[in-house]
């Protein structure tokens, strides 16, 4: 192509044949981005007065990217993502000979450094609890209760969130249902859609609390129960029908700001006087935090808690590269602990050597292929560390309820030690009286059950085990007394 052969056209009418040429294969949101993005240009043609995008070059090109950097807060990940909109409109251009054959490659796309396009914001086990315990207690079965806790529990999108029907949600089996739902007309509203279209839709189970929690919401009288405009009836509704992406963006900005969920601020601002407290300027609280950060959250937390990825790419819509480079960010200390309790069951030498499993418990996790179901020995391994837990929390709660006692209530060690200290000479028989009192019921219900073992014949004790028997009982009958006895000295 020569440039005489081109054909003069101004960049926003460029821009609009391209914008409509996109409508026959882009979704409503990929459109969107592309505007925005090709908005950038525009304006830069403006400003430097290009009406002609036949004019355009590889300095021209290289000037915008400078101009880009310098007046719009792009890192390198927008910015080649910026640039690469523009290139692939460029490329367009070329069809409908706006620009030369050449001009597409001369884009100065930015490399990403590896890892940069990693996004680790994400918020602590510790803030996501104190959020739950705040809309637990002030907001309990509220719209951003259940939007919190469902992208929580199963690390939805924003908009799988959004898309959500009444009829999506089973209750009784505890599943929600992500349907592709979106309009064809780009110059209305857009519908519902999931990012990946039809191959985002899935099942997914879940939790009986979390169940529930739906159950009260749709019960709550203050929700309001309302159609959208396309006579469908939401999950989630405001008053105006169903709520938007940025309404529900806000609402866990103004959920996750410190001085909402823990009345306390971590960064030293006076809470009366911070503009963050404002509603509409909630995401400027260093703190507080969109959904995608929880999406994080809980996909990492479910990882970590030994979910296969490939049943987790199909929950969260993601594929298994995407989770490895993006959400598995487990130091590696811990996968090679994770791996271990896999390889401890597996082989021997590995780990705990009572772990590893018999060729008999090897062959009962077979699949139809004569190979080990992953699924299975995942499932055990998770079974085994929970019988392994509640041993222990079992222990420690009982040692912490055996502690409790009224704050006014003495103990038996308050009468010698700590400041409650007791030294009086009538209460020295009391203690040892108390002493042997708690021993000889003991020592009592020993002697009577020596009296007739179970692997004697006769019911009968013999004269010996009978002679200990009557001692005993007599030597309990007299402490007993000496108890009662010493009790009548206490002043009243």
């Amino acid at each position: 192509m020569t440039e005489n052969s081109l054909e003069p056209i101004t960049p926003q009418k460029a821009k609009d044949k391209y914008l409509k040429d996109r409508e026959d294969d882009a979704r409503y949101d990929t459109i969107d981005t592309i505007q925005r993005g090709l908005d950038h240009f525009i304006t830069w043609c403006e400003y430097e007065g290009i009406e002609n995008l036949n004019t355009i070059g590889g300095r021209e090109l290289l000037s915008y990217k400078n101009w880009c950097k310098e007046n719009t807060e792009n890192n390198t990940v927008s910015l080649n993502g910026l640039l690469s909109i523009l290139r692939r409109f460029l490329v367009f251009c070329v069809k409908i000979e706006a620009v030369k054959s050449k001009v597409p490659d001369k884009v100065p796309i930015p490399k990403i450094p590896d890892d940069e396009d990693v996004c680790y914001e994400k918020p602590t086990d510790e803030e996501v609890e104190q959020a739950v315990a705040y809309l637990e207690t002030y907001e309990p079965a509220s719209r951003r209760h259940v939007e919190y806790a469902i992208i929580k529990e199963n690390g939805n999108r924003v908009g799988a969130l959004r898309a959500i029907d009444e009829e999506d949600v089973d209750l009784k089996e505890q599943v929600i249902e992500f349907q592709d739902r979106q309009e064809n007309d780009y110059t209305d509203e857009k519908g519902t859609p999931l990012k990946n279209g039809t191959d985002g839709e899935r099942e997914i189970n879940i939790s009986k609390e979390l169940a529930e929690l739906i159950r009260r919401y749709l019960n709550n009288p203050d929700r309001h129960d309302v159609t959208d405009m396309f006579g469908r009836e939401p999950l989630l509704t405001t008053r105006y029908g169903r709520p938007s992406v940025e309404t529900i963006r806000r609402d866990l900005y103004k959920l996750t700001r410190p001085c909402t969920y823990a009345d306390s601020c971590p960064h030293d601002r006076d809470i009366d006087s911070c503009e963050a407290t404002k509603s509409y300027n909630a995401s400027k609280c260093p703190s507080s935090h969109s959904p995608h950060p929880l999406r994080r959250w809980s996909i990492e937390h479910q990882i970590d808690r030994g979910v296969p990825k490939d049943q987790l790419s199909d929950r969260v819509d993601v594929s298994v590269p995407v989770l490895n480079k993006h959400y598995d960010l487990r130091k590696e200390e811990r996968k090679r602990k994770q791996r271990l309790k896999t390889f401890e069951k597996l082989f021997d030498g590995y780990g705990d050597p009572d772990a590893t499993l018999s060729e008999t418990e090897l062959a009962a996790l077979m699949n139809d292929d004569g190979m080990i179901d992953p699924v299975a020995l995942n499932e055990l391994i998770a079974k085994s560390e929970k019988e392994q837990t509640p041993s222990h929390d079992r222990s420690s709660n009982d040692s912490d309820t055996e502690g409790e006692r009224d704050e006014g209530q003495l103990g038996i060690t308050d009468f010698s030690e700590g400041p409650n200290a007791v030294w009086q000479p009538a209460v020295i028989p009391v203690l040892a009286g108390v002493a042997v009192g708690k021993w000889i019921p003991g020592r009592l219900t020993h002697e009577l059950e020596a009296l007739a073992p179970p692997s004697e014949d006769s019911p009968w004790p013999n004269q010996s085990r009978a002679a200990k028997g009557m001692a005993a009982y007599a030597l309990y009958v007299c402490l007993v007394s000496v108890n009662f006895a010493l009790l009548g000295l206490l002043p009243a």
